[in-house]
């Protein structure tokens, strides 16, 4: 289903300014210096100041627009001059960061914000692969460091064993010993912790988080049911629970551009959301109480994925949809999207560097904003209404987006397109009968098995769909990393859009596309080139002789 974002479809801009005022003076303020977000800050009050002074003498119908913009851009430009400029500069000049330069070794009590995450290494000589250590996010409450006590309550990043930290959940303020390392720039990560041992005394986790680890530990066990890959799979498509996926399917989900399937994002939430409102609204139950209970099921199911950066995003973005519903703005997609990006960057400014809540916000706002036009041209054309839609997403989702994966990765997914098309019809199933699994776990395991073997099936296809088309030659085109091959995609793409608008570019781009798959693909296929991807050379020397070995 394709929500339009506006009367016939039309879009409501006035938020718009005022989230992009937001998010390029904190990005500014992170990547060059933090008193350009004041500077940001400052010129889009006065401009917004400048609008609402320019609309004396206007009639109410062209009054109530304006306004709209005029004090948007006046409060966030006051919010991102004052506090958003003061925590950046906190970042910038805090006590940990020359300390951490030093390599200093201290003693710490932080409280963890987020889930471990793994660390797969690829092991060496007698060393095994797997997991080894786990990264941390977390924040500080008191440390000592070289015997003294330092002033900081700045973000860290610990990397520690697997051993005892792997168990920790988000609340928990534990003690530890660990050295400290210079944190990437441009962020608001202060320091990072090399931890060696076990954590120290930790205090209890909240019992909200400890119910969601109970309800995750027993779908996993559900999970358990299937063959090994399906297992695997489970969890991660319904709460981003990758410890279980093997790096081969991780890889070709991200050949075949599925690699959001194994993370925890708007999609989960829409998909829990919408089963909840239609159930809801079958019992006939008002707007307003479906509404209701829609926002109670995403609280609890942000609870349960943790409060990770892609959950509290997709969360705050449903939280201000389900909120127009509640007061009869069923079209008020855009502004939630505005909405949900000024307060997630100003909760949070690190999030305006974050290449995934970039990703987030784009692919939102090409389904808001492309995807209804593009179905409605296909249907036009004689497309049935349904595959119009359900071509129109994918695609738009994916042309949005595909700047940001290419400077991010270095490469451009030839096929995501039609394999997020096949996939799509079993992501919805698989996840609402994961999402009953959890629930029903700790009071009946065999329900909750019987769900699992029910979404089974479901994702056995997406496995099976992710495998055939990562091995499509020419599946993957390799592309400039960084800020200018993005830019240089996004060229490209609009560009291409442009010209399709007009016949002859797409008779072009037809004959284009055609010579591309009698010609180019053929060729790679024939004549791959050399070195072959993934090429590996051996050399082995144990002081008598030596030898080398290439694969």
């Amino acid at each position: 289903m394709i929500v339009r974002s506006g009367p016939a479809g039309w879009a409501d801009w006035r938020l718009v300014p005022a989230a992009f005022v937001v998010w390029l003076a904190t990005l500014l303020g992170l990547l060059v210096v933090w008193w350009l977000a004041i500077v940001v800050g400052a010129g889009a009050g006065v401009a917004g100041l400048a609008v609402l002074v320019g609309m004396r003498g206007e009639g109410r119908s062209a009054w109530w627009p304006r306004a709209g913009v005029g004090v948007s851009l006046v409060l966030c430009g006051v919010a991102v001059a004052v506090p958003t400029a003061v925590r950046l500069h906190g970042a910038v000049t805090d006590a940990l960061r020359p300390l951490a330069g030093q390599g200093a070794f201290g003693a710490f009590r932080v409280a963890v914000t987020e889930r471990p995450k793994p660390v797969v290494s690829a092991g060496f000589g007698g060393r095994p692969g797997g997991v080894q250590a786990v990264v941390l996010p977390a924040r500080v409450r008191h440390a000592v460091v070289a015997g003294r006590p330092v002033a900081t309550s700045g973000a860290v990043l610990l990397v520690a064993p697997v051993d005892g930290w792997s168990r920790l959940l988000p609340g928990q303020e534990v003690d530890l010993e660990a050295e400290l390392a210079p944190a990437r720039s441009g962020g608001m990560t202060v320091a990072v912790l090399r931890v060696r041992g076990p954590p120290g005394a930790a205090d209890g986790a909240v019992c909200w988080q400890r119910v969601a680890q109970v309800l995750r530990s027993g779908l996993r066990a559900a999970s358990a049911v299937l063959d090994p890959e399906p297992a695997g799979l489970v969890p991660a498509l319904v709460v981003g629970d990758t410890d279980g996926v093997s790096r081969h399917v991780q890889e070709q989900f991200r050949v075949a551009g599925m690699a959001h399937l194994l993370a925890v994002s708007g999609a989960n939430l829409a998909i829990v959301c919408v089963a909840v409102l239609l159930l809801l609204r079958a019992l006939r139950v008002g707007p307003r109480g479906s509404a209701a209970g829609a926002m109670l099921a995403l609280a609890g199911f942000v609870v349960l994925a943790g409060p990770e950066p892609s959950v509290l995003r997709a969360g705050v973005m449903g939280a201000v949809g389900l909120l127009a519903l509640a007061i009869g703005r069923q079209r008020a997609a855009l502004p939630a999207l505005s909405t949900a990006v000024v307060l997630l960057v100003l909760h949070d400014p690190g999030m305006a560097v974050n290449l995934g809540f970039a990703l987030s916000v784009v692919a939102t706002g090409g389904l808001v904003l492309l995807a209804p036009r593009w179905a409605d041209a296909l249907a036009a054309r004689g497309v049935p209404r349904g595959l119009a839609q359900a071509l129109a997403m994918p695609a738009a989702a994916h042309v949005v987006t595909a700047p940001v994966v290419a400077g991010m990765a270095g490469q451009v997914s030839m096929i995501a397109v039609l394999a997020n098309l096949v996939a799509a019809p079993v992501v919805a199933p698989a996840t609402v009968f994961g999402v009953l699994a959890a629930v029903l776990g700790p009071v009946a395991p065999w329900a909750s098995r019987l769900l699992v073997r029910l979404a089974g099936p479901e994702v056995h296809w997406l496995i099976i769909v992710a495998r055939q088309a990562s091995r499509v030659p020419g599946a993957v085109l390799d592309w400039p990393a960084g800020w200018w091959g993005g830019l240089l995609l996004l060229v490209i793409a609009v560009v291409l859009l442009a010209v399709l608008r007009h016949r002859r570019g797409r008779v072009l781009v037809g004959i284009g596309l055609t010579v591309l798959l009698i010609v180019v693909v053929p060729v790679r296929v024939i004549a791959p080139g050399w070195p072959p991807a993934g090429w590996a050379m051996v050399a082995c020397d144990v002081g008598q002789a030596d030898a080398t070995h290439w694969h």
